[in-house]
């Protein structure tokens, strides 16, 4: 257990006392863990004038004294610290007991007067664990300390402390095991407030101090409370005060002082006031509301006019006299208006209708003034994403409709929350992160604070997307009807750089090639357009023919032609159509060659012929290979066919509308199985020279 005693010239700890009890019997009693300061100040009656009592061996304690009482209630050793806050002051002490009164203490049981200055030690003194010796001084004898005390439950100690040296304040501090009296406490009580209900206005009048007792006391047992009009006479429980007691000045403090029967005591203090019941000033009361009157319930105001409203009985008027005279009350309830009303509030004591105050307070209305709901945004995509980015302060005019900008301010929120509570504002330029998305506008009147609330939304409709039948078009220049060209249907409106427009109108007929546009706009009003390219095309014309014979395998036809269509060509009956003009491995005989346009507008043919020889032939009259001609000759009815045998010798000149060479010699006498050789003239061609075979 450790117990802090604070004792200063000028008295100021938890408890101040204004006079030391300087005599045995006021002796201040120890207990459990309570402080004290006192001022010590000379000395006071002198017990050792009495037959009983025997002046201290070590020093005569005739400065300035204090008596200390401790009563041991569980045993255990009774240590102590006593030690000058300056670190300087020398201070004596003397110790009586175990069982010893103010008239019967004997001798002293430890004694202590070393001056630390003269010693060379610390100013602290008292008993400790260490020391055995039980008396030192006075001078430089000693170190400050003695023995402990081995103390014994109902032992009984008096500690007699005296400032020899200096004037400061001095710490005691309680280290011993053996256990003191629990202490008491003095717990706070409110100030006193009494009107003066006399007729004499001097500022004094009755009050039941007794009212504050069970409020000091609390939940402790065994304890009495007495009031006193000093410190002085609280510290040492003389003068008590009766009630009714007049206060005797204005206002005045009032020394309550607990006490237990194990002599602990406790100090406290409250205020006795002669006045009427002290009131706050109450702020206006003023409503946002939408309509020109509100219904406000008076006994709302309660708690900004007094704080603690028991005991009293309100009532208010229409004017301060109304409400000092207590006359026209209003009733409980009032209806505010635009126009500011004045009301006054009386508030009387329950107990005391002459004990009262006066306030007022303002009330009114301020009308809400309404924020209109704009249009909002509402924009057609402008790169598919659904976002389109706007200036909020585009809103504000709408939403003040016809309001001064210069008295109102208007805040955006993404949510209701961030309106409710006015956090996460957004303005300026704001991309939306929904579609559609709802703004939250909070429109707040700057002067009266009222504020109404609106709401639009960002709305981005989609663009239309427009796409043709086809990537591409081709116009067949050689056609007797117009191309149709088109869009999908089920948009609201087409409009054509035809200049041909309507709402059904996804397509046109077209006979001119070039670029075509068409805007479409869809249900939202939102347009969008695509253009497509219409290419010329026809059928083609075959400005000629490349003709490679008399070649064998490598016998060929290359087409050419002439015209804007992308073209296909095929070659005889099997038609099979190929990219390449050229056909390759051809026999003799005739060709019709086919020229297709791609685009389907139209086919061109033309026959061809491929000359060239038979390789061999039979002339063995079974009707096959009995002639060696070759097709096509007829054509060419001018054409000088000659044959020869391997040596040059000419054999025979055929006709070209002949049957062909029977394989006769001039005189018609048929000829052995061997190669023979011919030449073909035919006009405008180089001769052609070759080699066949006979065989019988």
């Amino acid at each position: 257990m450790k117990l802090k005693l604070l004792f200063f010239l000028l008295g100021f700890t938890s408890i101040a006392i204004a006079q030391n009890p300087n005599d045995c019997v006021n002796a201040i009693t120890i207990c459990g863990d309570s402080s004290l300061g006192i001022d010590p100040d000379g000395i006071g009656f002198d017990e050792f004038s009495l037959p009983g009592n025997e002046v201290p061996p070590c020093y005569y304690f005739d400065q300035h004294t204090i008596w200390f009482k401790f009563i041991i209630v569980e045993s255990g050793t009774f240590t102590f610290d006593l030690i000058p806050d300056n670190g300087e002051d020398d201070y004596d002490f003397a110790i009586y007991g175990p069982s010893v009164t103010c008239t019967t203490l004997g001798a002293s049981i430890r004694c202590s007067s070393t001056n630390p200055q003269e010693a060379g030690v610390p100013a602290a003194t008292g008993l400790n664990m260490d020391e055995t010796d039980t008396e030192e001084g006075p001078g430089e004898d000693g170190n400050g300390y003695l023995m402990y005390i081995d103390a014994t439950a109902g032992d009984t100690y008096y500690l007699l402390v005296d400032r020899a040296v200096g004037s400061g304040p001095l710490s005691l501090f309680y280290t011993g095991t053996a256990k003191l009296p629990a202490p008491v406490v003095a717990n706070q009580a409110e100030n006193m407030v009494n009107c003066e209900t006399d007729t004499n206005p001097d500022g004094f009048t009755d009050f039941n101090l007794e009212l504050q007792t069970s409020a000091i006391i609390g939940l402790q047992t065994d304890a009495t409370v007495t009031y006193h009009e000093s410190l002085n006479d609280a510290s040492i429980g003389i003068n008590p005060l009766t009630s009714p007691y007049t206060n005797t000045e204005n206002p005045q403090t009032i020394f309550a002082r607990i006490q237990r029967t194990n002599g602990c005591t406790d100090l406290t203090t409250f205020t006795i006031e002669v006045g009427s019941p002290e009131l706050m000033n109450p702020e206006d009361v003023v409503f946002c509301n939408y309509t020109s009157t509100v219904l406000y319930v008076l006994d709302s105001i309660i708690p900004e006019v007094i704080p603690d409203p028991e005991g009293y009985v309100f009532s208010y008027h229409n004017s301060e006299d109304d409400a000092n005279n207590n006359v026209n009350a209003i009733g409980r309830s009032i209806e505010l208006t635009e126009t500011p009303n004045t009301i006054y509030v009386r508030v009387t004591d329950e107990n005391d209708p002459l004990c009262f105050a006066v306030t007022s307070f303002e009330g009114y209305i301020n009308r809400i003034k309404l924020a209109t709901a704009p249009e909002g945004f509402v924009e057609c995509d402008d790169d598919f994403d659904g976002q389109i980015t706007v200036n909020l302060q585009d809103m504000d005019l709408e939403i003040r409709n016809g309001l001064s900008a210069n008295d109102f301010q208007i805040n955006y929120y993404t949510s209701i929350e961030d309106r409710l509570n006015g956090t996460n504002p957004i303005s300026g330029s704001f991309r939306n992160t929904e579609n559609p998305q709802t703004i939250y506008v909070n429109m707040l009147e700057t002067d009266s604070g009222c504020f109404d609330y609106t709401q639009f939304n960002i709305v981005v409709n989609p663009l239309p997307i427009p796409t043709f039948s086809q990537d591409l078009y081709y116009y067949c220049l050689n056609a007797d009807e117009p191309l149709e060209i088109s869009v999908q249907g089920g948009f609201h409106y087409y409009t054509w750089n035809t200049g041909e427009e309507g709402v059904n109108l996804n397509k046109i007929l077209v006979d001119t090639p070039g670029n075509y546009n068409v805007t479409v706009t869809n249900y939202y009003g939102c347009e969008n357009n695509v253009s497509v390219e219409v290419l010329p095309s026809n059928i083609a014309t075959i400005t000629g023919i490349k003709v490679i014979d008399f070649s064998g395998f490598n016998n060929s036809i290359e087409i050419i032609v002439e015209g804007p269509g992308d073209y296909e060509y095929a070659l005889g009956s099997n038609v099979y159509y190929q990219d390449s003009n050229i056909f390759k491995g051809l026999k003799n005989g005739y060709y019709t060659v086919y020229v297709r346009d791609k685009r389907g507008c139209g086919v061109v043919s033309q026959q061809v012929l491929v000359l060239d020889y038979p390789r061999y032939f039979t002339p063995n009259s079974d009707n096959y290979h009995d002639y060696w001609q070759f097709i096509g000759m007829n054509e060419f009815p001018d054409a000088k066919i000659y044959i020869f045998d391997r040596f040059g010798k000419l054999l025979k000149q055929i006709s070209p509308t002949s049957k062909g060479w029977d394989g006769t010699n001039l005189k018609g006498k048929p000829l052995p199985s061997s190669d023979y050789w011919f030449t073909i003239d035919i006009k405008d061609r180089p001769q052609y020279r070759g080699h066949f075979t006979l065989k019988r």
